[in-house]
């Protein structure tokens, strides 16, 4: 899997409409949008780090005010971030093969 890790970060900034480039990092979270899992601390910690060179991608349902949230990261970084707001099983897939972090 590992020789293929490339391979699969570029499929999936390719996906999601990202600029494809091997050395930038990419950020992925899957997961509920509510505060017990982390989100809320996850809104705030992009802003803090949109500014470096990272790419992050959020994928999950939740909370109606955290899904507005996370889909604002396209409107306020439309080159570094994609946030999508529904159950997407092999969206899912490709940000765990092929998110850096």
């Amino acid at each position: 899997v590992m020789d293929a890790k490339p391979l699969l970060k570029e499929a999936l900034q390719a996906e999601v409409g990202l600029s494809v480039d091997s050395k930038v990092p990419v950020i992925g979270f899957i997961g509920r949008l509510e505060e017990q899992k982390g989100s809320d601390i996850l809104a705030a910690a992009i802003s803090e780090i949109i500014d470096e060179e990272v790419q992050i991608i959020v994928l999950g349902t939740g909370k109606k005010q955290m899904e507005k949230q996370l889909e604002q990261l396209e409107i306020l970084y439309p080159d570094k971030a994609r946030g999508v707001a529904k159950f997407n099983v092999p969206l899912a897939h490709m940000i765990t093969a092929g998110a850096d972090f």
